[in-house]
């Protein structure tokens, strides 16, 4: 099959990391594979290195600007109107606007929609939420099939008129990878995230500045993004920027999992983060707020420990009781690797997603 991959961002966020994994994949097996994504990036430049192909749309942006708009809706539509793609595989809001649209007037046969989790979850007002429903809604119906990765991400649109049968959910899977010995011995609580407030990475530092006075450790953020300066202030504000390591983007930041105790995802939205399945394969153990499809990954007490989001109290109170519990931390970690592997496969997501391009 030729099979296009749109995605609005080329930075390496979970919905990034999603295309590049599908899109080498799919190469492997035999297809003809081709990434559309908005100006240059990370993104790029690994499907590059892999050697997929890929086409910058430069004027492709996040926010919506009615000048930029047409010219990247123009520049998509001349593309999939010449190269004929079989299937169109489109990821986050924007991509997925334009290209399911886009995608039926250029007489696509098979249009593919990934949701990575709804804008309409996130903290804001009231009538942005019904506007990004109503966008969500005509993305769908454009759409032939919607993958939802979690089964929360389909229990929020699933009753909507017209699209039921059109939904399926394909939750992301992981293979294994290599991981770097541990070479530092302090404790060490750790995250990657983009820095973005959906993370909930001030809920981490304000849990933060209570627990570093009760035990010498460190707090290890991966991660870039718009929110970094805010985060500084806050923890020079709360007096704790000596204990707080901002490495920002790290390539291949996985393999430094072996170096946390404790992985924390204090996230106020999430569909299926990538992060908690890569944290389970290491065989660390988790502290995650119960929101979006993260209670389908982590089973509280069993495999992890459950909070709820915007709480920097029962935040604090988990990492004391995993700090002071060795045995504990590792019995949560090995039930949580031992899930991933059972549940979460990358084999078992490629092989679904496969399925729906037929």
């Amino acid at each position: 099959m030729k099979i296009f991959y749109g995605i609005t961002k080329s930075n390496f966020g979970g919905a990034q990391r999603y295309v590049f994994e599908l899109a080498t994949e799919a190469q492997r097996r035999g297809h003809k594979v081709k990434v559309l994504h908005g100006q240059t990036g990370v993104l790029a430049d690994k499907l590059q290195e892999a050697g997929v192909e890929t086409v910058s749309l430069e004027s492709m942006r996040r926010d919506v600007n009615v000048v930029t708009d047409i010219k990247s809706s123009l520049e998509l539509f001349k593309i999939l109107r010449k190269e004929k793609p079989d299937v169109f595989h489109i990821n986050s809001s924007k991509m997925g606007g334009l290209g399911g649209l886009l995608g039926r007037l250029a007489g696509v046969k098979k249009i593919i929609f990934t949701s990575h989790g709804w804008a309409f979850n996130e903290p804001r007002p009231g009538w942005q939420k019904i506007i990004i429903k109503f966008l969500v809604w005509i993305t769908i119906l454009l759409s032939h099939k919607t993958i939802c990765v979690s089964q929360k991400t389909e229990s929020d649109v699933k009753e909507w008129p017209f699209i039921k049968n059109r939904l399926v959910v394909i939750h992301n899977g992981i293979s294994t990878f290599d991981i770097a010995q541990r070479t530092d011995e302090l404790f060490t609580v750790g995250t990657i995230a983009e820095l973005h407030r959906i993370k909930g990475l001030d809920i981490l530092l304000a849990a933060w500045s209570k627990f570093t006075k009760k035990y010498p450790a460190q707090l290890v953020i991966i991660g870039e993004g718009e929110e970094r300066i805010n985060l500084q202030n806050m923890a020079q504000n709360l007096g704790i920027s000596d204990s707080v390591v901002f490495k920002g983007f790290v390539e291949n930041a996985r393999s430094l999992l072996s170096g946390f105790d404790i992985f924390v995802l204090p996230s106020r939205s999430e569909a299926m983060p990538y992060t908690l399945l890569e944290a389970g394969i290491a065989g660390i153990s988790v502290i995650a707020t119960d929101v979006g499809g993260i209670p389908e990954i982590i089973e509280n007490g069993l495999n992890g420990i459950l909070i709820p989001s915007e709480n920097a109290e029962v935040l604090f109170s988990s990492l004391i009781l995993l700090a002071e519990d060795k045995g504990l931390r590792e019995r949560l970690g090995a039930n949580l690797k031992h899930s991933i592997q059972e549940n979460f496969s990358f084999e078992n997501m490629m092989g679904k997603t496969l399925q729906t391009y037929l």
